[in-house]
């Protein structure tokens, strides 16, 4: 199960990334990926409880019904691995 995580993860972060600066809709990212709504909505929740992942609103003027909520990455380096501290022996 946790193999399964990780490879949606990767998959929406690719996603994000192609879609840049205006993300993408939990229906626009299934409709990409061929995962099932609650899939997407997991594995959203772990990206954005983690920080990689931000949510916010994208208003239309003049549409009815609720505001769709849009995906984007937190950052433009989300994709890289944290720096690491150098260990004992490489401080010099």
């Amino acid at each position: 199960m946790l193999e399964l995580l990780e490879q949606y993860q990767q998959r929406i972060i690719a996603a994000l990334t192609h879609a840049g600066a205006d993300g993408l809709t939990v229906k626009e990212l299934r409709a990409n990926l061929g995962t099932g709504e609650q899939a997407t909505r997991r594995t959203l929740g772990a990206l954005l409880a983690t920080g990689v992942v931000r949510e916010s609103y994208r208003y239309k003027p003049g549409v009815r019904g609720a505001v769709p909520r849009v995906y984007t990455l937190a950052q433009s380096n989300a994709l890289t691995p944290a720096a690491t501290p150098p260990s004992a022996g490489e401080q010099g």
